[in-house]
């Protein structure tokens, strides 16, 4: 019974010190999601201020950043990231405008900034091991579905 367990335990060890990194778990890690994004077409620029790092992308027409979060002092080991659009139409939705969107709608986390800019958000944990690179696409999808319906929302009062 030891053996056939210890036998599975040094082939599961040579399979996956064997596997291409594109199949392991997709972590917090900035260079690993920007290889990822520019993977499957997208652009990916890593930009860098004041010992902080994110990623700018872009798809469906917008921009957008991917933050790091939970990291270390050292800015490594982070534990989630977050995708994050500001939006600046002329026609600034209110508070009640959002409030009723963010009821309405499941995914994203909505607010108007300190310049009251229409602003949406979406958390991944990647903790604990991180998660699939199939899920991992699959949570781009729902970013980009968020953030297209969000911004055809923020734009919906200005002129054509």
């Amino acid at each position: 019974m030891f053996k056939h367990a210890i036998t599975g335990a040094i082939g599961a060890a040579a399979f996956l010190a064997a596997t291409p990194l594109a199949a392991q778990n997709i972590t917090a890690d900035l260079d690993q999601i920007a290889g990822l994004l520019k993977e499957e077409g997208y652009q990916a620029k890593i930009d860098e201020s004041e010992g902080q790092r994110w990623i700018e992308s872009g798809m469906s027409g917008y921009t957008y950043l991917i933050l790091p979060f939970g990291c270390n002092d050292a800015g490594e080991d982070c534990k989630s990231v977050q995708f994050y659009v500001s939006f600046v139409p002329q026609t600034k939705p209110t508070l009640e405008e959002m409030n009723t969107y963010a009821a309405e709608n499941r995914f994203g986390r909505v607010y108007l900034d300190n310049d009251g800019d229409p602003v949406i958000e979406m958390d991944i944990d990647l903790e604990a091991g991180g998660m699939s690179k199939e899920l991992f696409i699959d949570n781009l999808a729902y970013w980009d579905a968020i953030m297209v319906a969000f911004g055809d929302f923020a734009f919906s009062k200005d002129p054509e």
